[in-house]
């Protein structure tokens, strides 16, 4: 065995015990650093793109996925410096060549007084844990990854895709794992196709490190990284789903042009509202919507459970909904809602909710009472409307008794 290789050794066998980053003699990232060649087909992304990005990622992410503010942040150190922000069609991917999604796993709920006492004693790691997870799966599988692939749509799910891609010079792919935000990391495509997710880095922003190669059963994956977040102040930076250019043509393997697909939403918002016209229809448009329902907030109480943001939006009814009244459950994530006490949209199929004024998405629990807003349905991509997306995905999955019933 030769000195790379026992180097190699020592770094595969302490992310396994889980000995954090500092404790690792520092090692250049397998991944790359220097900025890629540019492909044929690939988009080079501005301001202006971005921020329509993260607007649609905002819509599609159900209330989850974190806040556009958030996410707008994460990407302005790099906007900043000049990184290179690049979108590269998965057809333009080679068979050979690798890919992984790098996220986090949080939830929205404000930290107790206690949490925030317990986790300000820590101190914090100065590498992003995020972008660290990403570079510790690529070490410990002793592979480059040549892209980024989102999670999920959500504007800082998105928005952390992006800045990693950005920060290592290659570029996201225009696809994702789902085509919306979802509550929990078995919702994925790429288990629903047959694929694994393991091996997988996690990463929390204290510097803790873990490598996870096996589970007892798929859901345990959920259980343990809800778990290590919970115990992470909610930031946990995982990278997962370690894929060949082979793997991701496999059909349903990953929901293909959802990049565009946001940036296409917040644009018509953006060109809507220059134009004096409604930006709420025009995001209906774009997005082959309906308009469930037009009223102003009463109440939104929540809660947070096990790691989760839990709680009801209730809306009254205005205009030629006057009279009637909305009520959406989230969990993270809108997940199913009723029209005067009568269902009116089941997961998987998105609910998304706007303020009716300028049609900036609302994020879970950021409903005041009193605020006017629309809610807009967006069909669910094809693979959550299988029999093994419903699986996961459908009402049964969370204890709801309805047949599905598609928008």
């Amino acid at each position: 065995m030769n000195s790379h290789d026992s180097r190699r050794t020592f770094l595969r066998n302490a992310a396994l015990l889980g000995v954090g980053a500092s404790a690792v003699p520092a090692l250049a990232a397998v991944g790359a650093d220097a900025a890629a060649p540019v492909r044929p087909g690939e988009v080079t992304l501005d301001r202006t793109a971005l921020e329509d990005i993260l607007a649609g990622c905002a819509v599609l992410g159900c209330g989850g996925g974190g806040t556009y503010a958030d996410g707008l942040a994460r990407l302005s150190t790099g906007l900043e410096a000049g990184s290179p922000f690049r979108l590269l069609p998965v057809a333009e991917l080679g068979d050979d060549e690798w890919v992984a999604s790098p996220y986090g796993i949080g939830s929205l709920a404000p930290q107790s007084e206690e949490d925030q006492a317990r986790f300000a004693a820590l101190p914090r790691a100065k590498e992003d844990n995020v972008e660290a997870s990403f570079r510790r799966l690529s070490l410990f599988l002793g592979r480059p990854f040549v892209a980024v692939v989102a999670g999920e749509l959500g504007p800082w799910s998105t928005a952390a895709a992006l800045s990693t891609a950005a920060r290592l010079g290659i570029p996201l792919l225009d696809a994702d794992r789902v085509g919306r935000a979802t509550p929990e990391a078995t919702q994925d495509s790429v288990v629903v196709a047959g694929l694994s997710t393991l091996p997988l880095a996690a990463v929390s922003p204290f510097g803790d490190s873990v490598i996870l190669e096996k589970v007892g059963a798929q859901s345990r994956i959920e259980d343990l990284l809800r778990a290590m977040s919970v115990a992470s102040a909610g930031d946990l930076g995982v990278t997962d789903a370690a894929l060949s250019g082979r793997d991701i043509r496999r059909s349903g393997a990953l929901i293909t042009g959802t990049i565009s697909r946001a940036r296409a939403l917040g644009q018509a918002v953006r060109e809507s509202t220059a134009a004096g016209t409604d930006p709420v229809e025009a995001l209906r448009a774009a997005g082959a919507g309906q308009r469930l329902f037009q009223g102003t907030v009463v109440d939104c109480p929540w809660r947070d459970e096990a790691g989760f943001l839990v709680g009801e939006v209730t809306i009254s009814g205005i205009g030629e909904f006057a009279s009637s009244d909305y009520r959406i459950r989230f969990k993270n994530e809108h997940i199913v809602a009723w029209k005067d006490g009568a269902v009116s949209v089941l997961p998987p199929d998105l609910i998304c909710v706007v303020d009716s004024r300028t049609a900036v998405a609302i994020s879970n629990p950021e409903f005041e009472p009193g605020r006017a807003v629309t809610v807009l349905g967006f069909p669910a991509p094809a693979i959550w409307r299988t029999p093994a997306g419903l699986r996961v995905f459908g009402p049964a999955h969370f204890g709801l008794d309805e047949a599905y019933r598609p928008l």
